[in-house]
């Protein structure tokens, strides 16, 4: 994520004001999306795709694999608990259009069903 949102903007010429005022986000937080520290909101990376052309479902993976990477510890029962999702939905990995649409539609539902849980 960081390395395609800090490509994108220095490609496009803009410095990281110039972005957060574009953005309606402080630059010290584009700042932190670029380093790696934080990871943008779903509406921040609607915003950003938009601003950078950058293709939307990119960055949705690359957030979604942040949030991950960030929150779960990957060991053998969390792998074979996404093996199990994935084949009760009937999930045939082998078209990867098809596997990254499916994945990240699995993804969503893990986000809110961890955000459900947060909140009891």
């Amino acid at each position: 994520m960081k390395n395609i949102l800090k490509s994108a903007r220095e490609s496009k010429g803009l410095t990281t004001r110039e972005l957060s005022i574009m953005a309606g986000i402080d630059p010290a937080l584009i700042n932190k999306f670029e380093n790696g520290k934080r990871i943008p909101t779903e509406i921040q990376i609607e915003n950003l795709s938009t601003i950078l052309e950058i293709e939307l479902s990119k960055l949705k993976i690359a957030r979604y694999k942040e949030l991950l990477n960030a929150n779960f510890d990957f060991d053998t029962h969390l792998i074979q608990a996404i093996s199990e999702i994935l084949s009760e939905k009937g999930i045939n990995l082998t078209n990867d259009v098809i596997k990254e649409t499916k994945l990240a539609n699995i993804l969503d539902e893990i986000e809110v069903l961890k955000n459900k849980l947060s909140n009891l």
